[in-house]
């Protein structure tokens, strides 16, 4: 599949001003980053995408309850197969989250990503 490649939700251009596509890992990557930056019935067009952010907010926040809804976010994409890693860093002083994973895609491919940003932040 192709897309459009975004950083930090904005859509990239090239110098002469073309849109930028992404395809493979890296877009199948950027698909679950999407995923997993969206709050459950914050799209209207599909209010069930993305992950209940409230599972990683507050002082005691359970990772079994973290880990298993990012196991749902990810597996939203189709071309996931599993949720194989996560490691979750919270940074108490600045009060936000980010997450690493890695999880399997129905082909076989191994996909990495690092620091994530969930809930509020």
């Amino acid at each position: 599949m192709q897309s459009l490649k975004l950083i930090d939700g904005d859509i990239q251009f090239n110098e002469n001003g073309e849109l930028i596509m992404v395809e493979g890992d890296e877009e199948l990557i950027q698909c679950c980053t999407i995923a997993l930056g969206t709050n459950t019935g914050e799209w209207f067009l599909n209010p069930e995408m993305g992950i209940d952010f409230k599972s990683f907010l507050g002082k005691n926040v359970n990772e079994e309850i973290m880990r298993g809804e990012l196991a749902r976010g990810l597996l939203q994409e189709d071309r996931i197969e599993s949720l194989d890693d996560a490691t979750f860093e919270i940074n108490r002083t600045a009060r936000t989250m980010t997450v690493s994973f890695t999880a399997t895609g129905q082909n076989g491919e191994i996909i990495q990503r690092e620091g994530v940003s969930v809930g509020a932040g």
